[in-house]
């Protein structure tokens, strides 16, 4: 008889996990394999890839997306759909395959098509001569069109508005970045004998990182007068700088949402980036040269147990909370 009953309870365990499967819901081995899989990317971006790799920043975003919808408790099957999209160009750029693919899927698990006028513009600047130069954002521009469908599907255009708007952003900045090696002088090296050889100025890409809570205050986008020590380290970077090309500030914010709205996080690290954005051109940076947006908490390098009191989430929680900046320019 107790034979009988563990052989039934085993065949509904194994019932359940199959329909678990089948409804795309997310389990434990998932998020192992997102964090395998993040591994081997991280290999492959200290490697002579580098991180800039179209394929290498596609398989990363396809992450971010896997991991934030297998917190979510997603059962419409994207994060899974994500995570073969990630494995499988892990996979191929490890084994240094020259034909990987560009296009997208034309249709993902839980996913619907949004801005078919972003799609295009994506396909228009992938087939430029100078593609190279603005690949990562594209790549990434990609799957935050995928993830606004998602959430199109799921909850409405009023949550997938800041996905579609960080799509835009990743865009934005990928056409800058094409337009400036489009557009770049040929270096002429005739040179007259009795002259020695001029050097054309070198262009310098520094990253900073600002932690949000030395500048606003927990769940605040508002800078405070006696936090602006950071910034105003920022701000002599810059000026020690003969020529600023263009300003990056990229947004992000822990999970924690005491009110359940995820999407809440997304308008935080936009409002943070541009708060910063504001700071500088009222310092005298040119508004023109500043490029902000945001990704809500996609990018987390730190995973912290839910299980703990908040106060200790926090704490934990607390290198997710940044914004990550870029400065390219001369010096």
């Amino acid at each position: 008889m107790k034979k009988s009953a563990f052989h039934l309870l085993s065949v509904i365990f194994y019932y359940t996990i199959s329909v678990a499967h089948a409804a795309g819901e997310m389990l434990p081995q998932h998020l192992q394999k997102i964090e395998a899989l993040q591994r081997r990317a991280d290999t492959l971006a200290f490697g002579d890839l580098g991180s800039d790799n179209y394929h290498l920043a596609k398989a990363r975003a396809w992450l971010d997306l896997a991991l934030s919808e297998y917190h979510e408790k997603d059962t419409s099957g994207i994060a899974v759909a994500a995570i073969e999209q990630a494995e499988n160009f892990l996979s191929a750029l490890e084994k240094k395959q020259t034909d990987i693919a560009m296009s997208m899927p034309a249709q993902t698990a839980g996913s619907e098509a949004v801005r078919p006028d972003l799609s295009e513009k994506i396909n228009k600047l992938k087939s430029h001569d100078k593609f190279s130069c603005g690949q990562r954002p594209l790549a990434e521009a990609e799957v935050y069109l995928v993830w606004a469908g998602h959430e199109k599907a799921e909850s409405g255009w009023s949550h997938a508005q800041s996905y579609a708007r960080s799509a835009e952003n990743l865009i934005y900045t990928a056409e800058v970045a094409i337009q400036n090696c489009a557009t770049a002088p040929a270096v002429v090296t005739t040179v007259p004998l009795v002259a020695e050889p001029v050097a054309a100025p070198a262009i310098v890409v520094e990253k900073i990182t600002l932690a949000s809570d030395a500048l606003f205050e927990f769940g605040k986008a508002t800078l405070g007068a006696s936090e602006l020590k950071p910034l105003s380290q920022l701000l002599e970077k810059i000026n020690s700088m003969s020529a600023i090309e263009e300003i990056t500030l990229v947004g992000h914010t822990d999970r924690l949402r005491s009110d359940g709205h995820q999407e809440r996080n997304q308008t935080l690290s936009e409002q943070r980036a541009e708060s910063i954005k504001q700071y500088l051109i009222s310092k005298g940076v040119a508004a023109d040269k500043i490029h902000a947006s945001g990704v809500g908490s996609s990018s987390s390098p730190v995973m912290c147990s839910k299980d703990i009191p908040k106060a200790k989430q926090i704490i934990c929680l607390e290198p997710n909370r940044r914004v990550d900046i870029t400065l390219r320019g001369v010096k």
